[in-house]
């Protein structure tokens, strides 16, 4: 009866016994849905229709993804920035990604079509760190309500990365998704100029408040807070990496994409995010990395032509940044301070690099589990104006150990978490590479050279901000390109065993 639907689970088994189980779960959750329903109480039922939902959305994998992608990149920010009431919406979306990692691990029990390649290491890492973050709960000495919410933190959007492991959408579909990324950063633009020129002046003056951070696009922001202008820095520059390497694939023109590209690029200069000087290098040696292996003459050579351009470039950009009464100069010890010297984030003593210092301090053969394995999910968790840190925050007031991803999981899964995070990017990163190599040219070797500058952008932005852990919009990000990643490699297997048919 199942088949008869074309449901994504429908032929799972053959067997007799596997094809009575099915039928008889079906019939025990309707009676269940039926009582709860009858029993009129308004709670049961919303969990049950709920579930009914649930049911009825693993015959549209695609259109969740879609909702995901959509509702948290391009719908959520503004509205949580507009609508501040509405911040709790963003909830739907975070269900989703739990109901994806639910769909996915169904799926690869009795899903009808497979993929015949294993699994990629950077997805078991994935799956290791949830397991392990889950497992920490159990050492902690924080409360459990600490960790179950570090853990939504930590891993809503994963399930994004395990459906695209493991269910071979059709290669189209693919396209399309990246072909919303690339309409959602041109559409960052407008946001970013009405940001610049309204939003900018109305946070003048307000304590405790950067005014320029609010330049973020369609990502998270607040009007009286912060934003997450490095995740629009990190869209943007994706794009323009993809861009590029469908130039080079000649997928696209230079008169169709040079247009596109100062689209993509402008809003880098109205925001102050000096991540992109660590952003397009690494997308930039990724791009035209074999090109410099094989003609390392011309590479130097265009360093030393291309030298003055960026240093006029990177001068116009602080100059841009030097605010009224400041000079040139105070603006690039500011930016040394606070991420190299002794200055300190929200008034704290703690910077970018102090903030692992700090933390290496506190830890040593003294303490092995809390070196090795950290002090459990949500321990580090801390903020301004937080009315629930974690317990080592607590421990350590007023200081932001949770100031970066990077000292975040230190603190929460010790040695062991950290080296599996950043495993898991570089892993990730080497998968893609050696795609690189084994893709046609074309669409699958444009999208390889991306994914690679992706997973190394990704893993640098560990050591930038917490964002990877606790913004909505990073986390489907970081989940859609390393879960892009395995759907490439367990589908150029697919695409060779056709070939060879």
């Amino acid at each position: 009866m199942l088949s008869r639907f074309d449901l994504p689970f429908g032929n799972a088994r053959s067997d007799t016994r596997a094809a009575a189980l099915i039928v008889l779960s079906f019939a025990t959750a309707a009676a269940l849905a039926g009582y709860m329903i009858a029993s009129g109480r308004p709670i049961p039922i919303l969990l049950t229709l709920g579930a009914i939902l649930g049911f009825a959305l693993l015959n549209a994998l695609s259109f969740v993804v879609w909702l995901i992608l959509v509702g948290v990149l391009l719908v959520s920010g503004p509205v949580t920035m507009f609508v501040p009431a509405l911040e709790k919406a963003g909830w739907l979306f975070a269900l989703l990604g739990f109901f994806l990692t639910g769909a996915a691990i169904l799926y690869s029990s009795i899903g009808r079509d497979r993929f015949s390649r294993p699994l990629p290491a950077h997805v078991v890492m994935a799956m290791l760190l949830l397991t392990f973050g889950v497992l920490s709960m159990g050492y902690s000495e924080g409360p459990l309500t600490e960790g179950i919410r570090a853990a939504k933190r930590y891993f809503e959007f994963y399930g994004l990365l395990f459906i695209l492991s493991v269910v071979p959408f059709p290669p189209r579909l693919v396209r399309r998704w990246w072909g919303f990324l690339v309409a959602l950063a041109l559409v960052q633009l407008p946001f970013a100029i009405y940001q610049r020129v309204v939003l900018v002046p109305m946070r003048e003056g307000m304590p405790d408040v950067v005014p320029v951070d609010i330049i973020v696009g369609t990502m998270e922001g607040s009007l009286t807070g912060g934003g997450s202008s490095s995740v629009m820095a990190f869209l943007c520059t994706l794009i323009l990496t993809f861009l590029l390497a469908a130039w080079r694939e000649r997928i696209v023109s230079a008169r169709r994409v040079l247009p596109i590209l100062v689209i993509v690029f402008t809003p880098l200069m109205l925001g102050e995010v000096f991540l992109v000087f660590v952003l397009f290098p690494l997308a930039f040696l990724v791009l035209y990395g074999d090109l410099i292996r094989e003609h390392p003459r011309r590479f130097f050579l265009t360093i030393i032509l291309a030298v003055p351009i960026l240093v006029a470039l990177g001068w116009a950009y602080l100059i841009a940044l030097t605010g009224p009464g400041q000079s040139l100069g105070s603006t690039i010890e500011a930016v040394v301070a606070y991420n190299f010297g002794t200055t300190g984030y929200y008034g704290s003593s703690l910077n970018r690099s102090s903030v692992l210092t700090y933390w290496a301090s506190q830890h040593g053969l003294s303490d092995p589990v809390g070196l090795l394995f950290g002090h459990g999910l949500g321990s580090s968790f801390g903020g301004v104006n937080e009315p629930d840190p974690g317990h080592m925050d607590r421990a350590h007031a007023n200081l932001f150990i949770g100031l970066t991803a990077a000292s975040s999981v230190l603190w929460d899964l010790g040695i062991l978490g950290f080296l599996l995070v950043v495993a898991m990017y570089l892993s990730g990163a080497s998968r893609a590479a050696r795609m690189v190599r084994l893709s046609a040219p074309g669409f699958d070797r444009a999208l390889s050279r991306t994914l690679c500058a992706a997973a190394l952008m990704l893993a640098s932005m560990l050591f930038y901000s917490s964002a990877e852990f606790s913004v909505a919009s990073q986390q489907v990000l970081s989940a859609f390109c390393l879960g892009s990643i395995a759907w490439l490699w367990r589908s150029l297997d697919r695409k060779h065993s056709r070939c060879r048919s």
